[in-house]
């Protein structure tokens, strides 16, 4: 069982981290719907169904890869990766975001994203674009506001 976060901890907001390749990221728990591990080979026969969709407590999620799904919803200051991550190296987690960046709706279909690893959930405040946990610098992406 986890400790109890002290009442300064408390204060900050919390996080999780995700990695695939040399990309590293933190989101807000809040935008989270679900994280969730898969068996099966992320690589379906395109020729019949172009979607990479799993279903996840009997919501359908639709995965993107996670270097073109962050600029479209998320922002940073933290600039993505000049390499692009490619279809080899997505892994067996899944995090799936809350739909449209709202509150838990539980039964909604949602867009998520495969990845190599979870890391967190993990308190912190974001200084420069990052928040900075087991010595490692996580950039931080939240959602992008409405215009």
């Amino acid at each position: 069982m986890p400790p109890t976060p002290s009442p300064d901890e408390l204060h900050h907001p919390e996080w999780l981290g995700a990695w695939i390749g040399d990309m590293r990221v933190a989101f807000p728990t809040a935008v989270i719907h679900a994280v969730f591990s898969t068996h099966k080979k992320p690589h379906a026969d395109t020729a019949i169904a172009p979607l990479d969709v799993e279903v996840h407590a009997g919501v359908p999620v639709f995965l993107m890869h996670l270097a073109e799904w962050l600029p479209h919803q998320f922002e940073s200051t933290q600039p993505l990766p000049v390499a692009r991550v490619t279809g080899e190296q997505e892994g067996p987690w899944v995090v799936a975001f809350q739909p449209l960046g709202t509150e838990s709706q539980p039964h909604a279909p949602c867009v998520g994203c495969r990845v190599e690893g979870i890391r967190g959930p993990f308190r912190g405040d974001s200084v420069d674009g990052h928040i900075h946990f087991d010595g490692v610098p996580w950039p931080t992406w939240t959602p992008r506001q409405p215009a």
